[in-house]
């Protein structure tokens, strides 16, 4: 078992990220402070603390592709 020690992984402009607060990945494009800035192919931005924000799986990667697609098309 390993021990949970709380320190966030490293975490970049541009990478993908799932917000646990909100329940949706998305692309980080800034740092202020505590907290992050996010956003999605649809326009929507927000901020989040970096506590709630961790690195997205693949699922959730070809999830923010596939709206990223279906948005264009639209």
């Amino acid at each position: 078992m390993t021990k949970r020690t709380g320190i966030q992984p490293s975490l970049a402009v541009g990478m993908v990220v799932y917000d646990r607060h909100y329940d949706m990945p998305a692309t980080i494009t800034d740092f202020v402070g505590p907290f992050v800035c996010l956003t999605r192919p649809t326009g929507l931005t927000w901020r989040s603390p970096q506590a709630s924000v961790r690195p997205a799986t693949t699922y959730e990667r070809r999830q923010l592709r596939a709206i990223a697609r279906l948005h264009a098309q639209r």
